[in-house]
C-alpha cells in the first residue's frame, strides 16, 4: 500500500517562539532607526578621546551593529518579495499587501522573526 505523499509546508508549522522572544524581536526591529543612528554616529566620531565614557559607548556601538547585521542576516533568509511588506508590517503596523495570502505573509514573517531570534541567540 502507497503512503500519502505530504506537499504542504510544514516550516511554519514547526517553528513556535516563546512569547517574550517574540516581541524582543519585534522590538528590535522597531528599534533599527535607533541603531542605525548609534553606528552613523560612530563613524563620524573617529577621534574619540579614551576616557571610561567612550569605552562604554564604544560597546554600545559594537552591540548595536551586531544587531544591526542580526536583522540583515535574518532578511537573507525570506524572500526578496516579502522583505519590505514583513518590514513595513512589524515597523510601521502596515497591513499586508495583496501579492500573497495574508497565511503566507503570516508565514514568512514568523520565519522572519525566528531566524533573528536564532541569530541574536535568544533559543
Amino acid at each position: 500500500m502507497e503512503s500519502k505523499i505530504e506537499y504542504r509546508d510544514k516550516t511554519a508549522q514547526e517553528i513556535s517562539l516563546p512569547r517574550e522572544v517574540y516581541y524582543r524581536c519585534i522590538w528590535t526591529v522597531r528599534d533599527m532607526k535607533r541603531l542605525g543612528e548609534i553606528a552613523c554616529a560612530a563613524a563620524d566620531k573617529a577621534d574619540a578621546a579614551s576616557d571610561e565614557g567612550t569605552i562604554v559607548s564604544e560597546d554600545v556601538i559594537m552591540q548595536s551593529a551586531l544587531t544591526l547585521k542580526c536583522i540583515n542576516d535574518a532578511l537573507e533568509k525570506i524572500p526578496d518579495v516579502y522583505r519590505t511588506g514583513i518590514m513595513d508590517n512589524i515597523i510601521r503596523k502596515e497591513a499586508f499587501s495583496d501579492l500573497a495570502h495574508p497565511n503566507t505573509w503570516k508565514r514568512w514573517k514568523l520565519v522572519f522573526l525566528y531566524e533573528l531570534a536564532r541569530e541574536m541567540h535568544l533559543i
